[in-house]
């Protein structure tokens, strides 16, 4: 499984999720989680619905970008866009849920590589899967 967001380091991932498969002759699933904090927004100033679908419309973007991807490859391509509540401030956990939901057998993420005080304001999905997952995760650095 891959997780993507659109970033460089997700389409190195995705890249690199692209050639073990080859290697082994499985099949790719492809995850987007969306980033549900804009629900702690003030509604007076963003129009909370509208703001949903164009995340879902862009979630949806990636995924098929991705996916063709994938199948230009003749690999067989799964996606998967997770649009919970759950999903605010630990996407980590949803990522790791739904790869034990489809039967990964390896993850394969994108990570910044931020240190310190950056990766502690920032976060790291990336972190998070490696400390709490039980299922192997290979970590791709842009």
């Amino acid at each position: 499984m891959v997780a993507v967001d659109g970033s460089r380091n997700a389409d190195l991932a995705l890249a690199e999720a692209v050639q073990i498969v080859k290697a082994c002759g499985s099949e790719i699933a492809v995850v987007h989680v969306i980033d549900n904090d804009y629900l702690r927004c003030d509604p007076l100033f963003v129009d909370p619905d509208e703001l949903r679908r164009a995340l879902r419309d862009n979630g949806k973007a990636l995924l098929k970008a991705a996916c063709d991807r994938v199948e230009a490859q003749r690999i067989p391509c799964a996606t998967r866009l997770i649009d919970e509540p759950a999903a605010i401030g630990d996407i980590s956990t949803v990522v790791e849920q739904a790869a034990q939901e489809g039967g990964a057998e390896l993850l394969v993420i994108g990570t910044h590589g931020r240190h310190g005080t950056r990766r502690l304001l920032l976060g790291s999905v990336a972190e998070g899967l490696v400390r709490h997952t039980r299922l192997p995760v290979l970590l791709v650095r842009g």
